[in-house]
């Protein structure tokens, strides 16, 4: 058997396996191996010109606990224009906690969402992202959840005690559990990642100790934000 024909088996062996898979061309590596030309090199992997991008993108997805992914930030207002740069701030240098709390509709899990992706691309690992709501029905049989939100290196925690509760506010359980992971974490110096429907005032009012805990990793309240009520603070869209 020649070289250029155990490269050419090589190739097939892989590019080919038995079994097959949805895409004809990788069998669903996302990859393939190509013969290289020069000599003194076997083989090169290329991402598969069918399905690669797609699975680059899932790969992204999974690193990133399927946290949503948005487009760019538009600050058309002052108060935009500031918490875009305070979180463009703390995405450059991450440390403790990024709060930012107030009517829905603002932005708030956009700029979360522009943080968490910043860092993950600047190779960081052990990234974590939990809506609070599934997050607390979750956690209330499964204690194995909140050990993982209290150790893993960055916590996206999206809508933070946002009600689940028929009186509006959230549950004494909830408030403990919270308690117990922003504790954990801001004792442990991890970065962690908050958009939540109270600003730092009324989550100050509802549960004092974690407003503590939160302003005093947060950079002595510098990364403790809050958007301005109002309709015509809401999102809309550039005409």
């Amino acid at each position: 058997m020649t070289w250029d024909e155990m490269k050419q088996n090589q190739v097939r062996a892989y590019n080919h396996p038995a079994g097959g898979s949805p895409c004809n061309m990788c069998h669903g590596k996302g990859w393939m191996l190509l013969p290289w030309e020069e000599e003194r090199f076997y083989h090169v992997m290329m991402p598969c010109p069918v399905c690669g991008d797609k699975r680059q993108q899932d790969d992204i997805a999974r690193r990133a606990g399927n946290a949503p992914r948005y487009g760019d930030y538009i600050d058309l207002t002052d108060w935009q224009r500031e918490l875009h740069r305070k979180a463009g701030t703390f995405a450059q240098h991450p440390a403790g906690v990024f709060y930012i709390g107030g009517q829905t509709a603002t932005g708030k899990s956009h700029l979360c969402s522009k943080i968490y992706y910043h860092i993950m691309a600047n190779g960081s690992t052990g990234l974590n992202y939990e809506p609070w709501k599934s997050f607390a029905r979750r956690s209330s049989k499964d204690w194995q959840l909140i050990e993982t939100a209290k150790g893993c290196n960055i916590l996206w925690i999206d809508g933070f005690l946002d009600a689940i509760s028929r009186r509006g506010t959230p549950t004494a359980a909830e408030l403990d559990r919270a308690l117990e992971i922003i504790d954990a974490r801001c004792s442990a110096g991890k970065i962690t990642i908050i958009s939540s429907c109270w600003t730092p005032e009324r989550l100050d009012d509802i549960a004092p100790q974690i407003a503590s805990r939160v302003e005093q990793a947060s950079g002595d309240g510098r990364y403790f934000l809050a958007v301005p009520d109002g309709r015509e603070n809401r999102w809309k869209r550039p005409a």
